[in-house]
């Protein structure tokens, strides 16, 4: 094998590769990337079984091969080049790398041990607009539980049904759902629903660039994500998502609408005197129009805040984890949010004004 290609193109591609190859010291050959030469093009693939990733650079080539070499190696090297042409040559058992009067030789590794490039059958198609997608998965993403004992919700779940999309995650604590309409956004040709694992959907929100848009290639126990340079495939999670939707309040106690910015501010003050529980009060006069924001600890002290506007609904109290209602903001894109209220036991909203999405969070106990 002998291409010739820019080190931009390669380092983009391999710093991406790096991520997903495995760190198992069991399975060592998993520690390593495939090059292979296409048309026009070399194809890089890394895989930990769970998660595989092939990348398309585009290059000159003037020989064709195939060889698998230690992902560590060449990254930490290409990385470290400045941007220019560089040569990547099989010799025996050995890739050298060339750059002007910069070389360098890594041996390789028995390509019949790496595993094979998996191909998707392309049993169900969904076409998918690339920013309201990773819009989308980075509004739910910190909603995903780390660790339960139900391993359905440590994914996030997709449900194409008629025309709408929703994207949902919860933790138990606290739950995230998008709503994606079918019209301009995208195509599917038949209801489909499955759980995404949490790595997988935190590694499309860095692939995700310019694309005219993201093919979703779905069969059984497996997910293929085809992007401009490359394809990312996972497999998804079995089991049935539980019905997060009897979680949504249906209906509305107490509402009133904060200024984004304003709310983070003071939240964040009253966070440096929250309790070991995190937790931050809400005291709601409605005919007063006023939201008063407390926290306290006898070690720490106290802070109060009043925010002036219009409530409708009834006066109403309760305390949740700053930590949670800090997480919901940062996935709202809005000046304004919504915010709605319960009573100290029942689930809150926070929701923007084009009601596209909805963050439940329970309260803390008082």
């Amino acid at each position: 094998m002998k291409i010739v290609c820019l080190q931009e193109n390669l380092k983009n591609s391999i710093s991406h590769l790096e991520r997903i190859a495995s760190k198992n010291q069991s399975t060592p050959i998993l520690n390593n990337i495939l090059l292979k030469t296409g048309d026009g093009s070399l194809i890089l693939f890394t895989t930990n079984l769970e998660l595989g990733l092939h990348m398309r650079v585009p290059c000159k080539v003037e020989r064709k091969g195939e060889l698998v070499v230690p992902i560590k190696s060449i990254s930490y090297f290409i990385q470290n080049l400045p941007n220019m042409k560089i040569t990547i040559e099989e010799k025996e058992k050995n890739i050298l790398i060339e750059a002007e009067n910069i070389k360098t030789t890594i041996p390789t590794v028995n390509k019949n041990e790496f595993p094979l490039i998996p191909k998707l059958k392309n049993e169900h198609i969904i076409k998918i607009n690339p920013t309201t997608f990773k819009t989308a998965l980075t509004q739910v993403l910190n909603s995903v539980a780390v660790s339960h004992s139900i391993s359905e919700i440590s994914g996030i779940f997709f449900n194409f049904k008629d025309d709408v999309l929703k994207i949902a995650s919860t933790d138990s604590f606290r739950l995230s759902e998008k709503t994606i309409y079918k019209k301009k956004e995208y195509q599917s040709t038949q209801p489909h629903s499955f759980i995404l694992p949490q790595k997988t959907a935190q590694e499309l929100t860095h692939l995700i660039e310019q694309e005219d848009q993201i093919i979703i290639s779905i069969e059984q126990n497996q997910i293929g994500f085809t992007f401009e340079n490359g394809v990312l495939t996972s497999r998804l999670i079995s089991g049935t998502y539980p019905n997060y939707e009897q979680i949504i309040p249906k209906t509305t106690k107490t509402k009133f609408i904060l200024n984004k910015s304003e709310l983070i501010s003071k939240v964040k003050l009253a966070s440096a005197f929250a309790s070991k529980l995190n937790s931050v009060y809400f005291t709601v006069h409605a005919k007063k129009g006023i939201v008063e924001i407390k926290s306290s600890d006898e070690t720490k002290g106290e802070f109060t805040s009043i925010i002036h506007t219009e409530v409708s609904g009834e006066n109403t109290e309760a305390a949740f984890n700053y930590k949670y209602i800090l997480d919901g903001l940062s996935n709202i894109f809005e000046d304004e949010v919504v915010c709605e209220l319960n009573g100290p036991s029942a689930p809150a909203s926070l929701i923007p004004k084009n009601n596209n999405y909805r963050y439940v969070l329970m309260p803390i106990k008082i």
